[in-house]
């Protein structure tokens, strides 16, 4: 199972963030992951097969920036419930693998939306925006690749967050 669903949004000083907004934003960054993961782990507990989940997270977990308060505190949250999962699956005995990975700085809707946001609200939107004009953002299509090559790796889960994702040479 990959839980790769996430929201960018709200991107403002906290102050500005609406109370709705936060609580959907974590629905779907954190609340989400975690009920799924809890249904997967419940509903194949008896199938003694590889079984496997692979959280998509973020290096905002781990290196914040102001304005992305609820996007940063969400993938931390995801992270310490990867490994919270990673060590309740240790003995069990047809355990989950389980991984938080960083895919890096990807070309996506998440990308134009921190591009869009006012510099007010965003001191680093301009670092954004010379990312993408120096083409310095990773294809979906080459991230997909990368991310399936590591959740097929023998050793995955052996580590609950995995901060560089290694691109697929082609």
């Amino acid at each position: 199972m990959i839980n790769n669903a996430g929201v960018l949004s709200p991107v403002a000083p906290i102050e500005h963030n609406k109370a709705e907004d936060i609580a959907q934003h974590m629905q779907i960054n954190l609340i989400a992951p975690m009920v799924m993961t809890s249904h997967f782990v419940q509903h194949t507990k008896h199938i003694e097969t590889d079984k496997r989940i692979m959280n998509i997270s973020s290096a905002s977990a781990k290196y914040l920036l102001p304005a992305q308060s609820c996007y940063s505190t969400s993938k931390a949250g995801l992270d310490s419930f990867t490994k919270s999962i990673n060590l309740e699956q240790e003995n069990q005995r047809n355990p989950v693998k389980i991984a938080a990975v960083y895919p890096g700085v990807v070309d996506t809707r998440l990308q134009t939306e921190i591009r869009s946001v006012r510099k007010e609200d965003f001191p680093y939107v301009d670092e954004f925006i010379q990312l993408e004009k120096a083409g310095k953002l990773q294809s979906p299509e080459e991230t997909a690749d990368a991310l399936l090559h590591f959740l097929n790796q023998d050793d995955f889960g052996k580590q609950a967050v995995v901060e560089h994702l290694i691109p697929v040479s082609g």
